[in-house]
C-alpha cells in the first residue's frame, strides 16, 4: 500500500469542527472523505488519519492528513483535481508519498496553535472574520510575562471546558509567544504535544484580562494550582483561532 500525506488549509467558519459526527452535521472531515472517496474509489480507500480534532469555528493553517491507497498517483494532477471536488474554503496545499507507517496524529510531537487579536479602534476589513477585536489598549509586557507562566507541566483543569472524569488533564506547554504587528494586530502562538477542549482559547482569555488590567499575575498561579474553571478568564470566539503548525 503507498501511503500518501496532505498538508490541510480550511476556514471552519461553516463547520462544525474537523472530526465526522453523526447525523447531518457538516464538518471538515466529511468533505475530504467526500472528495478522496470519489477520486480514490471505495475499494481503494479506506479512510485517513489526521493530526488533530479542530472544535467549531476552529480554522487551519497547517492541518495534516494521511492516506493509504494500492493506486500510484500524479499527485500534480491529483492535488488539482482534489481541490477542485473540495468546497472552495477547504485546500489541498501539498501532497506528497511518505512512510508506510507514517501516521499523521500519533507521530505528531507538537502542535501550533495561533490566535488573532486586533488591538484597535476599529476592524479590519480583512481580519474582521478571523480576530477579535480589542479597543482598550493592552499591556503587551504584562500579558508577555502571563504568558512565561503558563510554560511547562501543569494541570489545566482550570483552563479546558467539559467533564474529563478520570481523564488526565496534566499537559505540557513548550512555547507561549506573543507577537505585535504595526497595524495592531497580535498574535498568540501556543505550542504542545496536545491540549484540552477550549484549553488555547481559555488561555488566551486570561492572558487578555491581564493586559485590560482586570486580572492580575497571581491569580493565574491560582488557577493552575486550583484546577477549577472558575479561576480561569473567560473564553474567547472560536473565530480567532487557527491550527498554524504540526511539528513531527
Amino acid at each position: 500500500m503507498n501511503n500518501y500525506v496532505a498538508v490541510i488549509e480550511y476556514d471552519g467558519s461553516n463547520y462544525k469542527g474537523f472530526q465526522y459526527q453523526p447525523g447531518k452535521i457538516k464538518t471538515i472531515q466529511d468533505e475530504l472523505q467526500k472528495a478522496l472517496s470519489i477520486l480514490l474509489g471505495k475499494e481503494s480507500f479506506g479512510g485517513f488519519s489526521y493530526s488533530g480534532r479542530t472544535d467549531t469555528g476552529v480554522h487551519a493553517k497547517y492541518q495534516v492528513i494521511n492516506f493509504k491507497t494500492d493506486k500510484f498517483l500524479d499527485l500534480y494532477k491529483f492535488k488539482w483535481q482534489l481541490n477542485c471536488l473540495l468546497p472552495e474554503d477547504i485546500v489541498t496545499k501539498d501532497i506528497r508519498l511518505t512512510d508506510e507507517p507514517f501516521d499523521s496524529r500519533k507521530d505528531a510531537k507538537l502542535r501550533e496553535y495561533s490566535y488573532f487579536v486586533v488591538n484597535n479602534d476599529f476592524q479590519s476589513a480583512f481580519l474582521k472574520k478571523y480576530s477579535l477585536l480589542v479597543t482598550k489598549r493592552l499591556d503587551v509586557q504584562m500579558m508577555r510575562k502571563a504568558a512565561e507562566m503558563f510554560v511547562g507541566t501543569f494541570d489545566f483543569r482550570s483552563f479546558c471546558s467539559g467533564n474529563f472524569g478520570s481523564g488526565s488533564t496534566i499537559r505540557r506547554i513548550y512555547s507561549f509567544r506573543i507577537r505585535c504587528f504595526s497595524d495592531g494586530l497580535i498574535v498568540f502562538k501556543i505550542t504542545a504535544s496536545s491540549f484540552l477542549y477550549n484549553m488555547v482559547r481559555i488561555i488566551v482569555g486570561t492572558v487578555l484580562e491581564v493586559g485590560r488590567g482586570k486580572r492580575n499575575l497571581e491569580s493565574i498561579d491560582k488557577a493552575l494550582k486550583g484546577a477549577s474553571r472558575r479561576l480561569a478568564g473567560k473564553i474567547v470566539p472560536a473565530k480567532g483561532l487557527f491550527l498554524t503548525k504540526v511539528i513531527y
